[in-house]
C-alpha cells in the first residue's frame, strides 16, 4: 500500500503535468490526426504533386511532338527510319548493336 499512496501522492502533486503529458501524446501520436498522421500525409501530398508535374511536361513534349508530326511530314519519316529501320527503294539499312547492349537487356 505504501508504493501505491506515494504514487497517488505525486500524482495530486504534478496533475497538471500529467494531464499535459497526456494531452501531448494524444495530439502527437494516437490520434487518427495526430502530428506524425499529418506529417505522413503531408509527404504523400508532396509526392504526388510531383508526379502530376511529371506526367504534366511528359503530356506537353508528347503534344508538341504530335503536332510537329502533323505538321512536317519529314518528321514522320524520321521517326519510321530511326525507330522501325525503314527505308527506301534506293537505300540499304544498317543496324549497329553494341556487345554491352544484348547484356543490359537481358
Amino acid at each position: 500500500m505504501g508504493k501505491l499512496q506515494t504514487f497517488w501522492n505525486a500524482v495530486r502533486r504534478h496533475k497538471y503535468g500529467f494531464v499535459i503529458v497526456a494531452f501531448v501524446l494524444l495530439i502527437g501520436v494516437v490520434d487518427e490526426n495526430s502530428l506524425w498522421v499529418r506529417y505522413h500525409h503531408k509527404a504523400e501530398l508532396a509526392e504526388l504533386r510531383s508526379e502530376i508535374r511529371r506526367y504534366t511536361e511528359m503530356y506537353e513534349h508528347d503534344t508538341r511532338f504530335l503536332e510537329n508530326m502533323d505538321t512536317h511530314p519529314e518528321v514522320l519519316t524520321e521517326i519510321a527510319r530511326e525507330q522501325y529501320f525503314m527505308k527506301t527503294d534506293q537505300e540499304d539499312v544498317f543496324v549497329f548493336k553494341r556487345e554491352g547492349a544484348d547484356e543490359e537487356a537481358e
